[in-house]
């Protein structure tokens, strides 16, 4: 039987640039704006995403989201926060009893809210264009920091979720020794990421270049070979 998850969670990003930062410094967590499946609801928090995807279903991914990746190890991953999302359609009373309430609990808007995820929706391709998408495919799971100020919009307009987003900049810690797949989109990049990765483990007794450099891979391996 064909697996449908993986061992290992990806991270992905549009910019060769994004992947290093994200090597060095920890996976970005970007103010987020989610929308819930009923009209005019939904909420801002700062997350960094990841898929729940083997590399043979990965593919249509790269289209969504980037095509420069990392994937870390989902025991490691666990132990750092992240947790999988829970996918909700617009006929979950969950959901219709939470945009019903004018203050939510601190448990409601701090470990619930937070990870539920629209079962179906639109969303735009990296090429801008709009398309119908069903997110339960992704099978994703987020880190969300602990100090993070989730903004809740019940019966807001649209135009709401195109506020400034205030809270960029915080990050989740990553050990490189759980990276597990460092994804670049063509054999062009592979100078560039061996030079950052010769700089990152360059003194540091505890990471191996070598070992790094071997979990390197192209999208285009990825998929003209799973």
């Amino acid at each position: 039987m064909a697996r449908i998850s993986s061992s290992t969670l990806f991270n992905f990003t549009d910019s060769i640039d994004y992947l290093v930062n994200n090597l060095k410094d920890g996976f970005y967590c970007h103010n987020t704006y989610e929308k819930l499946p009923l009209r005019n609801n939904g909420y801002r928090v700062p997350m960094a995403c990841f898929c729940d995807i083997p590399l043979s279903l990965i593919k249509e991914h790269f289209d969504w989201y980037g095509r420069y990746g990392i994937g870390i190890k989902r025991a490691y991953a666990r132990k750092q926060g992240v947790k999988p999302v829970w996918y909700v359609t617009s006929e979950s009373n969950l959901v219709r009893n939470l945009v019903k309430q004018e203050n939510l609990s601190e448990y409601e808007r701090k470990h619930l809210l937070p990870y539920l995820k629209q079962f179906l929706g639109n969303q735009a391709y990296q090429s801008g264009k709009e398309k119908r998408k069903k997110f339960y495919d992704e099978r994703e799971w987020r880190y969300i920091p602990d100090s993070s100020l989730v903004e809740v919009f019940f019966g807001l307009k649209a135009q709401r979720e195109k506020r400034t987003a205030l809270q960029n900049g915080e990050r989740m810690k990553l050990d490189l020794n759980q990276v597990e797949y460092i994804i670049i989109e063509k054999e062009s990049d592979f100078d560039k990421m061996i030079n950052e990765i010769r700089k990152i483990t360059n003194g540091n007794k505890e990471l191996k270049f070598e070992n790094l450099i071997a979990k390197i891979m192209t999208t285009k391996q990825i998929e003209r070979d799973f």
